[in-house]
C-alpha cells in the first residue's frame, strides 16, 4: 500500500518545460529603432527606416537592410530613396516591395512613394500616394494589387496596380480614422484592426476587394490596444503585443485568429520584452518579427513557426504513462497525445534519486520499453526530451 501511494504523490509531480515557437536569429544589422517598415520580397526579409528618440532628439533612419534567412545574416542595402523616414507603409508585388507615406525630418506628413528592386538594389520612384500624406498606416496585397490606408487618424483606403503605376480609391473602413493599426492579407482577404481612435481599439475588419466592401468581425481578445503588430500565415491571423495607450503598458501577448469560425486564441506570448511598434512580415510558411521599444528600443529579430507551433503543443499536452509501476525488470512508457511523425528526436532519458544519468533511449513510436534490471530497488526519474530540451518527466518506482 505505502508504494503505491508513494507512486500517486511522485506522479503528479510530473514536470512539464517545452521549447518556444519562437527561435531567436541574428540581430538587425542596424541600430535598434521603432516604427520601421519590413517587407518580404523573393525569399528574404527587408527592413529598414524608422527612428527612435528616448531622452534625447528624434533620430530618423533611412538604410534599409536585407535578411537572409539560409544564412541568418544581415546586409546592408540601398539607402531609401524618400530619405529619413519613420512610420511608413509598404507591400510586396511580383517580388518589388513598395514604401511610402511616413513623417520625414522636417516633421512633415509625406505622401511619397517609391518601389525597391533587390536584383540591382535600387529604388524608383512611383506616383504618389492619392490620400493627404500620413504616418502610421497599414498595407497589404491581394491578387497582384497593393492596398493601403488609414493611418494618421484617417480610415480612406487607396488600391495600386504596378502594372500602370496608378491609384483607385476603394471603400473606407466604415469607422472613424486609425492610426498604428494591424493590416494584413490572409486567404485573399484584407484584415486590418486594433490602433488608435480616440483611444486604444480591439475591432477586427475583413475587406473582400472583389466586392469592396468591409465586415466586421470579432473582436481581439478582451484588450484594446495600438501600436500593436500582426501577420497571416498557413490560414490563420495573429495580432501581438503594443500598448493600451502611447508609451502607456507594454503587451507581450499573442492571439491567433480562426477566419473558418471568426474566433481569436490567446496563445502563449510573444518570447521578447513586452513592447510596441514590433515589427512583422510573412515570409512562405513562416513569420518574421523584430525591433519596436518599450522607451528602450530593440534590435532582436525572431522566427514564428506555425507548423512547429502545432507540433510543440501536442508535445506540450503530452501525457506519460508508466506501466507496470512498480516495475521489477522493465517498465514501457507510453505517450499519449502525439501523431505519426512527431516521434523523430525524442528521447527518454533516466536519472537516478541524486540526478545522476543512467541511460538514454531513443524513442520509436508511442510505446517505449526500458530495461531497468541492471538497477537497484529505489526511485528513479524517467524524462522526455525533444532534442536537447525536457518535454516532461515523472517517476518510475522499482521494486
Amino acid at each position: 500500500m505505502t508504494k503505491y501511494f508513494l507512486f500517486f504523490v511522485l506522479i503528479s509531480l510530473t514536470k512539464t518545460t517545452f521549447s518556444s515557437d519562437w527561435d531567436q536569429k541574428a540581430d538587425f544589422g542596424g541600430i535598434a529603432r521603432h516604427r520601421t517598415t519590413m517587407l518580404a520580397i523573393g525569399n528574404k526579409i527587408y527592413a529598414g527606416l524608422g527612428h527612435y528618440n528616448g531622452a534625447g532628439p528624434n533620430i530618423l533612419f533611412e538604410d534599409w537592410w536585407e535578411y537572409d534567412p539560409a544564412t541568418n545574416a544581415w546586409t546592408q542595402k540601398a539607402n531609401y530613396m524618400g530619405g529619413l523616414m519613420y512610420h511608413a507603409s509598404g507591400f510586396t508585388i511580383d517580388n518589388i516591395g513598395y514604401v511610402g507615406t511616413g513623417r520625414n525630418q522636417a516633421n512633415n506628413l509625406v505622401n511619397t512613394f517609391y518601389a525597391y528592386n533587390p536584383v540591382n538594389n535600387n529604388w524608383e520612384q512611383k506616383t504618389n500616394f492619392p490620400g493627404i500624406g500620413r504616418r502610421g498606416g497599414v498595407g497589404f496585397a491581394i491578387d497582384g494589387y497593393g492596398y493601403l490606408g488609414t493611418g494618421s487618424n484617417f480610415s480612406d483606403f487607396y488600391k495600386y496596380n504596378p502594372t500602370n503605376d496608378s491609384w483607385t480609391q476603394v471603400s473606407s473602413m466604415p469607422t472613424p480614422g486609425r492610426i498604428s493599426a494591424v493590416g494584413f492579407e490572409l486567404n485573399g482577404y484584407g484584415y486590418v484592426g486594433t490602433g488608435s481612435s480616440s483611444g486604444a481599439q480591439n475591432d477586427f475588419w475583413q475587406y473582400n476587394p472583389t466586392t469592396d466592401q468591409w465586415t466586421q468581425k470579432a473582436n481581439v481578445g478582451p484588450i484594446p490596444r495600438q501600436e500593436a503588430s500582426g501577420f497571416g500565415v498557413m490560414g490563420k491571423g495573429y495580432i501581438l503585443t503594443g500598448d493600451n495607450y502611447s508609451s502607456g503598458d507594454n503587451y507581450g501577448d499573442m492571439w491567433e485568429y480562426n477566419p473558418i469560425d471568426d474566433t481569436w486564441t490567446q496563445l502563449d506570448d510573444f518570447p521578447g520584452t513586452a513592447r510596441r511598434y514590433l515589427s512583422c512580415i510573412t515570409l512562405g510558411n513562416v513569420a518574421y518579427a523584430g525591433l519596436g521599444t518599450n522607451g528602450t528600443n530593440f534590435k532582436d529579430f525572431w522566427v514564428y513557426d506555425p507548423v512547429a507551433s502545432l507540433f510543440e503543443n501536442r508535445l506540450k499536452n503530452t501525457e506519460l504513462i508508466a506501466y507496470p509501476n512498480p516495475a521489477v525488470d522493465f517498465t514501457t512508457i507510453k505517450i499519449q497525445g502525439l501523431v505519426l511523425g512527431d516521434f523523430s528526436d525524442l528521447t527518454i532519458r533516466v536519472y537516478d534519486q541524486l540526478g545522476q544519468f543512467i541511460n538514454v533511449t531513443p524513442v520509436r513510436s508511442d510505446e517505449t520499453t526500458l530495461d531497468l534490471s541492471f538497477l537497484d530497488r529505489g526511485i528513479y526519474t524517467y524524462q522526455l526530451y525533444h532534442k536537447e530540451k525536457v518535454i516532461k518527466e515523472a517517476k518510475i518506482i522499482l521494486q
